[in-house]
C-alpha cells in the first residue's frame, strides 16, 4: 500500500536520488507492457515522490535523473475553466508519464497497473484541490466533477494510453 510520506523524508530520498545520476536509468523495455527492472534506488525515490501531496511536489527540487518537464493539463471540452485549478496535479501527473512510462528514458514501471496507480494519484491530488479551493458545496461539487472528467480523460483513451506506454 502506498502512503504519503512527510516532505522532510521525501526530501532525503530526492537527495540521495540526485547522486545516481546516468547510472540510474532503466535498460528499455523489449516488448510493449514489459519493463526491464529499473535501479532500485531510482524507482523508491520516484515512488515517494509521486506519493507527495500536490503542495509537496511544486516544492520539490528538480534534482536528476528524473524528467521534470511537464505541459499543464489537456482540457475535457466543458471543464476549461479548471486548467489552472488543477495544474499542480497535472504537473505530477505528467512525472509519473515521464518518468514510469515506456515513452521517455527511465520506462520505470510502464506497465498498466502503474498508470493506474499514477492516474489514480492524479484524481487523489486533484480531489486534494477541490478540498483545499471550493469549501461551499456548490463550488466543491463542479469541482469535483471536473476532476472525475479529467481523471476519464486519462484513464479511458487511446491517447493516454499512447502517452504513456510510448505506443498504442
Amino acid at each position: 500500500m502506498r502512503t504519503s510520506l512527510p516532505t522532510t523524508a521525501a526530501a532525503l530520498v530526492l537527495t540521495a536520488a540526485g547522486t545516481l545520476g546516468s547510472a540510474g536509468t532503466a535498460v528499455a523495455a523489449s516488448a510493449p507492457g514489459t519493463a526491464a527492472p529499473a535501479d532500485p534506488a531510482v524507482r523508491t525515490a520516484a515512488d515517494r515522490i509521486m506519493n507527495l501531496t500536490y503542495k509537496e511536489f511544486a516544492t520539490t527540487e528538480h534534482v536528476a535523473p528524473f524528467n521534470w518537464t511537464n505541459d499543464g493539463c489537456s482540457v475535457p471540452l466543458k471543464f476549461t475553466p479548471y486548467k489552472e485549478v488543477f495544474r499542480p496535479a497535472c504537473n505530477l501527473h505528467d512525472f509519473g508519464y515521464r518518468n514510469y512510462g515506456g515513452g521517455h528514458e527511465l520506462k520505470l514501471s510502464p506497465v498498466r497497473e502503474t498508470k493506474n496507480w499514477i492516474d489514480g494519484r492524479f484524481l487523489t491530488e486533484m480531489k486534494r484541490i477541490c478540498d483545499d479551493r471550493y469549501p461551499l458545496p456548490v463550488g466543491h461539487t463542479a469541482c469535483q466533477v471536473a476532476a472525475r472528467a479529467y481523471y476519464e480523460a486519462v484513464n479511458k483513451t487511446p491517447t493516454a494510453d499512447k502517452a504513456f506506454f510510448g505506443h498504442y
